[in-house]
């Protein structure tokens, strides 16, 4: 079991340093941040009427909160309106830091023409998918089986039984040459309920049957996991492999924290097989170090990369992306302790902790893809605060600076970004390292001088409109950043990592947590905690309590984790087939998902899984060991046909025998 050894005190800091590969950028505490509570007070102050939405938590919800649109939170309310007025349910689906929602709220959802459009012939739902993965993975499921792909914004119609019976995600606002305008859809579906609604009720019947054969995941009993199913796994992982540009599979590329585990687990063995999955992961992460996907002057990982490259990310900064990446570099460099994977594990949590943390403990949810725009005020854009001009880049750095920086970040005059498809990033740069320069080689005194560099364009891009904070804390996530910091906190010996995950312990905790009973919400923004949690709330608090009881063996951690894990089996245990429903049952859900297959997030029943074995060693009872057992057993078939897929479940092992 791991312990302290030596700990470097961190003392009282008024600035954090972060160490970037080859500089160090200066971060001052107290950055100001932008929220809704700046749109709220806008349209306030002009006297505008608002919708439904404005007595909402969320962030997303509030964003519509002034819509001409008459929108809906998900409720019984809209659902009586629909059946009392014979109207389609039109339901919009999204959050509050992603860039095409943003894109289709402002030219449909204000648009006048619309918006009348759904208030004389729909009852329009908006819902946060962060509050509510439970509905979100219902009409996801839909929306992939009519389309073959899914995403954000994400466009359903339903029938006055929730089922769906049409989904997409984007639409324009009208129909173009190369796809369907909204309005058009809107006026057509109107019809169809007006007209043939035999068709449309068999239509949604058939799909509600579909995903929830897909989505329920009811196991297959009788099958054991193969004993060769992990080194299927690498093999499939080789196969998807990209040898040029590290990752897996074509573009857009996200980060993929069950494939980083499984490799982990099979860096961690001997022989080939070891070897080959060292270097895959190597190599994937010191290419995603390298690209524009990675903040080159702030830290912290932006969502995903549009190219194969990792050159040109999608803008958001998302805090369970902060913890899965922080966590890949550090038990990276704990496998293989190269500096290069300690500086980027630093330097992405040194950024949580500057730029999202709540003055209490709790970590904020994401920040923007948008931002406003310096050369254009009041008009936002994508990337707005993390691109360059080369003209701006030039007069910010001194001369030996700007020449080394020109070719180490490959600026160009018109623009390094190949890939602009609104047109929003003309003449503008993307800082990533060009391939001719390898970080780990430069001299001391490009060091210095990028270090240089590096400060002041930190210090000049804190001058400008900083991209919106969605401030909710999500249990789960924050329950990700404990794990993450804990972690770090014994890799690299640093007790300021312990004292955060402590701090955001206690404040997730004492604000989400009935100590009395053990059960849990899952949000809280501006004191207002609300929204029962589900599985992943539990499964990931409850694992960063697990860690931070390794570290420290303060028995309040395990006292807690215990009481958890006892209700989260009341509320979410499979007995018949095994493992947790991913929700609690609802009579407005159409099915409780359960898989072991991890998304951008590890599935849940993995992590459930990992918890239960650590409990089982920690305190001899065999029962939490019986538990884990059937939740793996539960989804063997599913390991069995595709075990890339479960990688944080085929982990477990290597991380529970401590």
């Amino acid at each position: 079991m791991h312990r302290f050894r030596r700990l470097t005190a961190a003392g009282s800091r008024l600035v954090l340093l972060i160490l970037i590969h080859a500089h160090i950028v200066i971060v001052h505490a107290g950055i100001e941040q932008r929220t809704v509570d700046a749109y709220l007070e806008t349209h306030r102050a002009a006297g505008s009427t608002p919708n439904r939405l404005i007595g909402q938590s969320s962030p997303y919800l509030l964003q519509h909160a002034y819509n001409p649109v008459q929108w809906y939170p998900w409720g019984e309310e809209a659902f009586e309106q629909a059946r009392k007025q014979n109207k389609p349910i039109f339901l919009s689906i999204g959050y509050s830091t992603c860039y095409w929602c943003h894109v289709m709220a402002h030219e449909s959802f204000e648009n006048g023409k619309i918006a009348a459009l759904l208030n004389a012939h729909f009852i329009s739902i908006k819902l946060d998918r962060e509050e509510r993965p439970d509905i979100d993975n219902v009409y996801m499921a839909a929306t992939e089986l009519v389309n073959g792909y899914g995403g954000w914004p994400m466009t359903v119609f339903l029938n006055h039984d929730l089922e769906p019976f049409h989904a997409g995600v984007y639409y324009p606002p009208f129909t173009t040459d190369n796809s369907t305008g909204l309005h058009e859809l809107l006026l057509k579906v109107s019809e169809l309920w007006r007209g043939e609604r035999a068709r449309i009720d068999m239509v949604a019947d058939q799909i509600t049957a579909q995903i929830k054969a897909a989505g329920a995941g009811d196991p297959v009993t009788g099958v054991d996991i193969d004993t060769a199913v992990i080194e299927r796994g690498i093999e499939q992982i080789a196969d998807s492999f990209d040898e040029e540009h590290g990752g897996f599979g074509a573009a857009p590329k996200f980060p993929r924290p069950g494939i980083h585990a499984l490799l982990l687990k099979a860096a961690a063995g001997s022989g080939d097989d070891a070897e080959q999955a060292r270097s895959m992961l190597r190599d994937t992460l010191l290419a995603m170090a390298r690209g524009g996907i990675h903040d080159q002057v702030g830290g912290g990982f932006h969502r995903y990369a549009v190219d194969e490259r990792w050159q040109v990310p999608h803008f958001e900064k998302m805090l369970y992306t902060q913890a899965l990446m922080a966590l890949a570099y550090t038990r990276l460099y704990e496998l293989e302790p190269d500096e290069r994977y300690r500086d980027v594990a630093t330097a992405t949590l040194a950024f949580v902790l500057a730029e999202m943390r709540h003055p209490q403990g709790g970590f904020y949810s994401a920040l923007d893809a948008s931002s406003e725009r310096v050369d254009r005020p009041g008009e936002s854009a994508e990337g707005a605060y993390y691109l360059w001009r080369a003209t701006e880049l030039r007069s910010l750095l001194g001369r030996d600076e700007w020449a080394l920086v020109e070719r180490y970040f490959d600026i160009q005059q018109h623009g390094n970004i190949a890939s602009d498809p609104r047109g929003e990033f003309k003449d503008l740069n993307i800082l990533y390292v060009d391939e001719a320069f390898d970080p780990g080689k430069l001299t001391a005194k490009q060091r210095a001088m990028l270090a240089s560099a590096g400060q002041k364009l930190y210090r000049a891009r804190l001058d400008r409109p900083r991209p919106h904070l969605d401030d909710k804390i999500i249990t789960a996530w924050n329950g990700l950043m404990i794990r993450a910091l804990t972690d770090a906190a014994r890799v690299f010996d640093d007790k300021s990592y312990l004292a955060a995950a402590v701090a955001a312990a206690d404040y997730i905790y004492a604000h989400l947590v009935d100590a009395r009973s053990g059960t849990m919400l899952r949000r809280i923004r501006n004191g207002s905690a609300g929204i029962d949690a589900g599985l992943i709330d539990y499964v990931w608090y409850v694992n960063g309590l697990l860690a931070l009881y390794q570290l420290t063996d303060d028995q309040r951690w395990l006292d807690r984790a215990l009481k958890l894990t006892s209700r989260q089996t009341q509320l979410f245990q499979d007995k018949a087939g095994g493992g947790f429903f991913e929700s609690t049952a609802g009579k407005h859900l159409l099915f409780r998902s359960r898989t072991a297959y991890d998304g951008a997030l590890p599935a849940p029943n993995a992590v459930a899984a990992e918890n239960l074995y650590l409990l089982a060693s920690l305190t001899g009872d065999c029962g939490w060991r019986r538990l884990a057992d059937a939740t793996v057993a539960a989804f063997a078939a599913s390991i069995n046909d595709d075990p890339a897929a479960a990688g944080w479940m085929l982990s477990i092992s290597e991380r529970t025998n401590n």
